[in-house]
């Protein structure tokens, strides 16, 4: 019985993935805009917009901050980071409601952190929200590759 419950589970989270990423263009498109513009807030280190387009208990993990930040440490450490992203390979999305959303895609970033140079070659994962009607980053995460 257990196996069977656990099937059904199984098969319903899969078909309402499925029906989730079917025909989302626009949320999609929604998704990606916000990220593109949230990455431009930082090359331009633009606080009260990067603040803006993070939620507030937003977590981002890379290898070139020492722990996790929240947004008020990421704002803070500005002055510290100085870097152009370059994406490397196709932005997927993947639709996980009607609400939310995770991108993922590979980059090249060229430079420096608190005088350190950080990974260039990456794949980065983020998880967009939509909240009180604007979408935001909750989670970022940079995971340097191999070169």
């Amino acid at each position: 019985m257990r196996k069977i419950i656990l099937s059904v589970l199984a098969f319903a989270l899969a078909a309402g993935i499925a029906s989730a990423n079917a025909g989302e263009p626009a949320t999609v498109a929604a998704i990606n805009a916000a990220s593109v513009a949230l990455d431009d807030a930082f090359e331009r280190q633009t606080a009260e917009d990067i603040k803006r387009m993070m939620t507030a208990d937003h977590i981002a993990v890379t290898p070139y901050y020492e722990t996790p930040q929240t947004v008020a440490q990421q704002i803070a450490s500005l002055p510290e980071l100085k870097y152009k992203q370059t994406n490397t390979r196709e932005v997927k999305v993947v639709v996980l409601g009607p609400d939310a959303g995770m991108r993922t895609f590979t980059a090249r970033l060229d430079g420096t952190y608190k005088g350190k140079t950080i990974p260039s070659d990456v794949f980065v994962t983020s998880i967009i929200v939509r909240e009180d009607g604007q979408w935001r980053e909750k989670f970022y995460q940079v995971t340097a590759l191999q070169p």
